[in-house]
């Protein structure tokens, strides 16, 4: 007897759920059966979610109880697939930054952690690489990464401070030891940048990388004169300078027809808030504010600099504000500033807006 199109849909859903939930069982498939490797139960689908799919060889077989036989099946019927030596992925999971990330954590945790540009990416710096995928194992480790990773190997391994787990299970280096391995990767003006996207986020400050510099120091490491550069120069920064656009301006400035600005001067507002300035001029009251989005939160932050500038300008200041597109002319920018604080410094000694 033929039964309705429903009833075959139907029948077929509850053979594929029966598979998954245990049992080799028979998913009918093009007209022929197929057994379905019982791989996938529920507790390793939500395991594999938390992973984006990652999973490794070892807890199948040790945790879940899965047989390699079982295993090799559903590999040959496209249901999972290798990454790393010992570590596969659901086919249905997309290759991702993050799935990668816990791949290498199966692969290399017991004898390493994840550092450098890939840390500091997990971390929130900006214009980090996503590739090569950047590890750090102890010396002596031989186990053969994938193509997509740098392997650095190090004698310098302590677990107590070196590393740091994130909410979703990741482990990386600590703060310090990720901005360590960026100073001796990045040139100066990239270490720079990713050290103050670390002390605008709260990972690291000046003192405490001072602190750190101070307790590993030795020949043969490398990134202490970037380290040391840059914290002569935030030495006397009580703030991190808020955007790379920042940076850009301050070195435009250099070397102009201009006096060396205050960088983060503090001003008090008419209502007592004290507020910090990225680029400022106290003797003619007188701020630019390089920021785009990231820094200054969207729409909303937008909102709040306007405000803020206005309450600037009741005490007698003059805020004037860059974005992102100042960056494609960054001198002319800094030329139109110069314009600015001339005009303004005139006005004020002939007594207008005094």
């Amino acid at each position: 007897m033929l039964l309705p199109k429903w009833c075959t849909i139907v029948t077929r859903t509850v053979t594929i759920l029966h598979c998954f939930e245990g049992g080799l069982g028979d998913v009918p498939l093009g007209g022929r059966r197929r057994p379905l490797p019982s791989v996938l139960d529920a507790d390793v689908m939500q395991r594999a979610a938390v992973r984006h799919g990652v999973l490794s060889i070892d807890e199948l077989v040790h945790e879940f109880g899965r047989t390699r036989a079982s295993i090799s099946r559903a590999r040959r019927a496209g249901i999972i697939l290798d990454m790393v030596p010992g570590v596969v992925r659901l086919t249905s999971s997309a290759d991702t930054f993050l799935g990668r990330c816990h791949a290498l954590q199966l692969r290399f945790g017991d004898v390493g952690f994840l550092n450098g540009w890939t840390a500091g990416r997990l971390m929130g710096l900006r214009a980090m690489p996503r590739e090569p995928m950047f590890v750090t194992v102890r010396h002596g480790v031989r186990r053969a990464p994938p193509s997509w990773t740098a392997l650095h190997f190090t004698q310098w391994f302590d677990d107590d401070v070196e590393r740091w787990r994130h909410p979703d299970g990741l482990v990386t280096a600590s703060p310090m030891r990720t901005l360590w391995s960026l100073a001796a990767a990045f040139n100066q003006h990239r270490f720079e940048r990713a050290a103050e996207d670390a002390w605008h986020l709260g990972l690291a400050t000046p003192t405490e990388a001072a602190t750190y510099l101070d307790r590993h120091r030795c020949r043969g490491k490398d990134g202490v004169l970037r380290l040391e550069t840059w914290l002569d120069r935030a030495a006397a920064l009580e703030r991190p300078a808020q955007s790379n656009l920042e940076r850009h301006f301050l070195q435009a400035l250099e070397g102009g027809s201009l006096p060396a600005p205050e960088r983060q001067y503090p001003l008090e507002l008419a209502n007592g808030e004290i507020i910090h300035l990225d680029i400022a001029w106290p003797s003619i009251r007188f701020a630019v504010e390089p920021g785009a989005a990231w820094w200054h939160g969207g729409d909303l932050g937008a909102q709040r600099d306007q405000a803020r500038d206005r309450a600037c300008g009741e005490v007698g200041w003059h805020v004037v504000r860059f974005d992102e597109a100042a960056r494609r002319n960054i001198d002319g920018a800094a030329a139109e500033v110069a314009r600015i604080y001339h005009r303004r410094r005139t006005d004020l000694r002939n007594g207008a807006g005094s």
